[in-house]
């Protein structure tokens, strides 16, 4: 996170809440271990700090980039940490140096890691991504065992469908990956189950380890949120202007809000460089003072304008635009056609973050 001296708005970041909700997930995974996925700075959360606030709760860490994982080595976090991105020549000996765990999910990769190297088994029994395909299952494990060398400790699979209950696909996935492991009986960390697997579909086979990333953050990653996991972030701003409006004003670039009554004003310095998305535009409400206003023409790079009717604000009044009362990510994911997870990881560091 970059250090700013002037702030145009504020992330506060609720660490009790975060481990809260962790607990909570514990609870409905009774003897389960827990892998916690902090990759793209824990969903902007800070990965640091969140790394740091819950290492004595978690079993796991598991980033994207062997990047991340350096950072959170260089910042002192000491627990296991699984990169789930493909290795490389380049980035071999970090594995090593930084005691990462790299994940092997295509036959060259078992010639690239150094030895001495964990790894995890990666399978794609149905989303398309990454991974052996299931039917190689015996092949890889002659693989694994021709390289002693390298030392796996775990294999893993990952849902394509779980965000939301009901899914058939789900139970598909789950089958084939037990078959899977009919091949390897010996690996100690066997994982599947992202949030949407641990919120939505309780009576499938969790094996001995889940992941959660948005679940820690107080999401469910689909349409169906549930009140027992709670947001941890709550962004706010302040009014920087506020000025008389006439009916039939146009507001902001292409003209696409036109002020159906006289009242007043509100530009709020936060934009779309910020993070919040130009397809909110029109769509948007925010609180200030305990009420709900609409967020009025198109969301530009730096500012928004927000339609307060006849109610003249005082300039430096709070605003709310994520959380506390105001509309969370799920609710801003749903207006703006995307998921919870872009909502959250594209709030960028012009944002100044509180612990």
């Amino acid at each position: 996170m970059v250090k700013r001296h002037f702030s145009n708005s504020i992330a506060n970041i609720k660490l009790d809440v975060l481990v809260k909700n962790l607990k909570e997930i514990k609870n409905r995974m009774p003897g389960k271990k827990i892998l916690a996925v902090v990759k793209c700075d824990a969903y902007s959360h800070g990965a640091v700090k969140i790394s740091g606030a819950i290492e004595e709760e978690v079993d796991w860490l598991a980033v994207a980039h062997i990047d991340e994982g350096i950072e959170l080595r260089m910042a002192g976090i000491k627990i296991p940490i699984l990169v789930f991105g493909v290795p490389t020549y380049e980035t071999a000996a970090a594995y090593q140096t930084h005691n990462l765990t790299a994940t092997v999910s295509h036959d060259s990769h078992f010639s690239i890691l150094m030895d001495g190297t964990f790894y995890h088994l990666n399978f794609d029994t149905g989303m398309g991504r990454l991974g052996f395909r299931p039917e190689n299952a015996s092949k890889v494990r002659d693989l694994a065992i021709a390289n002693q060398r390298l030392i796996c400790s775990g294999i893993y699979s990952h849902y394509a469908t779980a965000d939301d209950p009901g899914s058939e696909f789900v139970t598909i996935q789950n089958q084939r990956f037990i078959n899977i492991l009919s091949h390897f009986p010996e690996v100690p960390f066997v994982h599947m189950s992202n949030t949407g697997a641990i919120v939505n579909y309780g009576e499938i086979n969790h094996f001995d380890m889940v992941r959660t990333g948005l679940g820690m953050l107080g999401y469910n990653s689909g349409n169906t949120q549930y009140e027992w996991l709670n947001p941890v972030l709550t962004w706010k701003t302040k009014i920087v202007q506020v000025r008389p409006i006439v009916k039939g004003d146009t507001v902001s670039y292409s003209s696409t809000w036109r002020a159906p009554e006289n009242g007043y004003l509100a530009t709020l310095p936060v934009g779309y460089g910020d993070g919040l998305p130009r397809s909110l535009s029109n769509k948007l409400k925010v609180l200030i003072n305990s009420k709900l206003y609409q967020q009025v023409g198109n969301v530009t790079m730096d500012m928004l304008m927000v339609f307060l009717e006849d109610d003249k604000l005082a300039v430096d009044s709070e605003v709310t635009l994520l959380g506390e009362g105001a509309w969370d990510a799920s609710k801003w994911a749903i207006h703006a056609g995307t998921n919870v997870h872009e909502i959250l990881t594209n709030l960028t560091d012009r944002i100044t973050y509180q612990y």
